[in-house]
């Protein structure tokens, strides 16, 4: 009976101490919802970016709000009227990397990555931002195909790929699609809503060890970060390769890959684990040389710069400082294309 009453008194404790951490960590992050600016659409695309959105998001890995816009369009803006002359343009195209998500939009890639064009070149180009939260390849390429701004024209594309893109190939007609531990842990987590778990989530994550761990767990599923890689990521390299290579000529000849590197792949370069870090950077540069597309990939050298500061650890996007660095990197690669295709 005694020992019964130990347990509920200590389980008491537990419950009020837990929730004053809860209410506690609530009160001081003061977090919000997460961006929700959609507007839903019929067929492959499920959903697009709405027009004319104006929202503040406080994220409790971010010391200070992320302001969101978007313009009549529903493309990324700065929020206010652009008024400068511009001569060209070039269109990025990707998901909320290529968006920006948790990043205010001076830190976007592609906002310093046209600074970095415009600072050096004569031709003043426009930086269109045509990046969607949570887009697929099979969308991305859908937008590519029949978004008339990138048809009915010649400007330069930029597509900002990241491996998660090419997560959902193979899987497009399954019910019931098998997602990573990682990705299950952190849906899990997102559902409870519970910031102190959040808290505690992103401290254990942020040791090399227990994240790399979790991601060996991953198996096939992992093996874009495998040297080897696996035979259910051949496949998507195998699709990938098909689609890309079925683009228009007007489009090959104009778009430009750039490989964003995700958290874990920063993670393993930190460890000297370069191969597996890089792994999937070289089986899309080589896809790129087969297909004769630019391709351009600067995971090493982000994360060198940044001695391997480049992702919030629980949430998996840039840091804006990483995002802004991107950017500038991959200006000085753009710089050298529009130099060499003159």
């Amino acid at each position: 009976m005694k020992s019964l009453k130990f347990f509920y008194y200590n389980l008491i404790i537990v419950t009020l101490f837990f929730l004053f951490f809860e209410l506690s960590l609530r009160f001081y992050f003061n977090q919000t919802k997460p961006y929700n600016c959609y507007e839903l659409v019929s067929g492959i695309m499920k959903y697009k970016n709405n027009k004319n959105c104006n929202y503040e998001e406080k994220y409790f890995e971010k010391k200070n709000s992320t302001f969101y816009y978007t313009n009549k369009n529903g493309e990324r803006s700065p929020g206010f009227a652009d008024n400068k002359v511009y001569n060209k343009k070039i269109l990025f195209i990707g998901d909320s990397f290529t968006f920006g998500y948790l990043s205010n939009y001076n830190d976007t890639y592609p906002y310093n990555t046209i600074k970095n064009i415009n600072d050096n070149l004569e031709v003043k180009y426009q930086a269109i931002n045509l990046g969607v939260n949570g887009y697929q390849f099979n969308q991305i390429l859908h937008l590519i195909n029949n978004d008339k701004v990138i048809t009915d024209n010649n400007h330069i594309i930029v597509y900002g790929l990241t491996a998660n893109d090419l997560f959902d190939i193979g899987e497009l007609n399954s019910q019931n699609i098998k997602r990573s531990f990682i990705d299950q842990l952190r849906s899990l987590i997102n559902k409870m809503n519970l910031l102190s778990v959040k808290f505690i989530a992103s401290k254990i994550l942020k040791n090399d060890y227990m994240y790399l761990n979790i991601h060996n767990k991953r198996g096939s599923k992992a093996g874009y970060i495998q040297k080897e890689s696996s035979i259910e990521w051949d496949k998507k390299y195998l699709y990938f390769e098909k689609k890309i290579k079925q683009l228009p000529d007007s489009i090959k000849k104009r778009i430009v890959l750039t490989i964003i590197p995700q958290q874990i792949q920063i993670r393993l370069i930190k460890n000297n684990l370069i191969e597996e870090g890089i792994a999937f950077d070289l089986k899309i540069l080589s896809i790129c040389k087969k297909v004769k597309i630019k391709c351009i990939s600067k995971s090493i050298q982000l994360a060198e710069k940044l001695k391997y500061e480049t992702h919030f650890v629980l949430d998996g996007h840039l840091y804006p400082k990483a995002s802004a660095e991107y950017g500038k990197m991959l200006g000085d690669e753009l710089i050298k294309i529009i130099k060499n295709d003159k």
